[in-house]
């Protein structure tokens, strides 16, 4: 059987076999480090481009059965080359793909990640490099992938943190009254409060973020293609060795892996389809806990076409209180916090609650030990006579046992940011109070 390239998402899913050609070269180039043709050069090379073009992988058929050696296509931003980078195991001994990988320890002694794996974007350097006139190098040094270290958290991809930068920016992920909690009128409000952070941010000195961040996901082929000339213009400053690309932002219902349907209120239906997929947070199949923040990237092909390269999804609480949430039982956490809210406004001396839904990695020191924690949710507790009390909130209720076993090594660290609570209160044990009851105690009796 052949070397083919399939897709990273739908995981697995075959685009093309390799030509004998393609093989041959790709095994010279990247795997024996044997002096090549110039043609087997540009095969490699135009593959590689294939692959980061689709996000699509290198699957061998080196080693049988479910588990076959992968590579995928990277890019080294210093020099600007390509190389191919092994992943999940080795390639069998006798191959010309073989690598020894290296070994990744990530987890401190308390279980959480040693380095940051959800951070902020910097608006000044998130533009991936511009690959387009990249060329092929010899095979980098591997890095080791364990698929079954579940403890450790897979890092968010460029394009979530730029959406949750502009989240976080506009304030949308808190809320300053949980008893009296905002309530846009409808999700342009919602909309509008990131456009204001593109309008005052800059991705280059004297240009706005709204340049290439917009809303208008609509966006005819036309106005596609006007809009890339107009940022392509020569005359015009560029970051450096960054590819030219713009962005859509938008909330959307229908959503999967492959695409993704907007309904517009004519009652047409537009689908949108990124050529290299739409990463889901925290979903396997994709769809199943609308509605959703969507973002997609366009850039230009290597046929010079404007398409969407790229897209990512989180979901949200609700359209008009568009928190992002991880799972359904989030949204079900909050609800209940919102409740309990609602509950102590009406008793006289008790606390106002106001929530932020963190985002990105919070540092905190456990033992002198640095670590990285990421809570589901902060409530902050002010009393009648101005002092305050943060709590910290986990969602405990997952049927995944490792996955929540990897959300408990988090508990020492978060700790360190406050009373820590978890919903269900009692999540080892199925016989626990109701989370609103508990919440509501909580607060009732809360030291400051």
């Amino acid at each position: 059987m052949p070397m083919i390239l399939v897709k990273k998402n739908p995981r697995g899913k075959v685009i093309r076999e390799l030509s004998s050609e393609e093989e041959t070269a790709v095994k010279t180039v990247c795997g024996l480090k044997r002096p090549a043709t110039m043609a087997q050069h540009n095969l490699a090379n135009a593959l590689l481009r294939e692959m980061r073009e689709y996000d699509a992988w290198l699957q061998c058929d080196c080693i049988p059965g479910d588990s076959p050696a992968m590579n995928f296509a990277a890019l080294k931003n210093n020099t600007g080359t390509l190389y191919l980078s092994s992943f999940n195991h080795e390639h069998a001994p006798e191959c010309p793909m073989y690598r020894q990988l290296s070994g990744n320890e990530e987890e401190t002694s308390f279980g959480a990640s040693r380095h940051p794996v959800s951070t902020r974007i910097n608006y000044r350097n998130f533009l991936p490099p511009d690959d387009s006139n990249s060329v092929i190098r010899l095979q980098a040094r591997s890095a080791y992938h364990n698929g079954e270290r579940s403890s450790v958290r897979k890092k968010r991809p460029r394009l979530g943190r730029l959406l949750l930068s502009l989240i976080e920016d506009a304030g949308l992920n808190k809320l300053d009254s949980l008893a009296n909690p905002r309530i846009r009128t409808n999700y342009r409000e919602c909309l509008d409060a990131i456009r204001q952070v593109t309008l005052q941010q800059e991705y280059i000195r004297g240009r706005a973020l709204s340049e290439i961040i917009h809303f208008r996901p609509g966006m005819s082929e036309r106005s596609q293609e006007r809009l890339m000339e107009t940022l392509e213009n020569s005359e015009r400053h560029w970051p450096a060795r960054r590819k030219h690309m713009f962005f859509q932002i938008f909330m959307a219902q229908h959503i999967c892996r492959d695409a993704v349907e907007i309904h517009w209120a004519n009652g047409n239906i537009q689908v949108i389809r990124p050529v290299r997929g739409i990463s889901i947070n925290g979903e396997a199949q994709g769809g199943i806990r609308p509605p959703y923040w969507v973002i997609l990237a366009f850039c230009r092909s290597a046929d010079g076409r404007i398409i969407c390269s790229e897209g990512y999804a989180h979901a949200l609480y609700q359209l008009t209180c568009p928190v992002p949430v991880d799972s359904k039982l989030e949204r079900n956490t909050l609800t209940a916090l919102l409740n309990v809210a609602s509950w102590l406004k009406r008793k006289p001396g008790t606390p106002e609650l106001s929530l932020e839904r963190p985002l990105f990695d919070t540092e905190v020191y456990v033992n002198g030990e640095k670590k990285y924690v990421l809570p589901d949710f902060i409530v902050t507790a002010r009393a009648p006579d101005g002092k305050t009390a943060r709590v910290v909130i986990e969602t405990m209720g997952y049927e995944d046992s490792d996955y929540c076993a990897r959300k408990s090594r988090q508990h020492t660290g978060m700790k360190q940011i406050g009373v820590l609570h978890t919903d269900p209160p009692k999540w080892l044990d199925n016989d626990h109070p109701p989370f609103k009851k508990h919440m509501y105690g909580v607060f009732m009796h809360l030291r400051y």
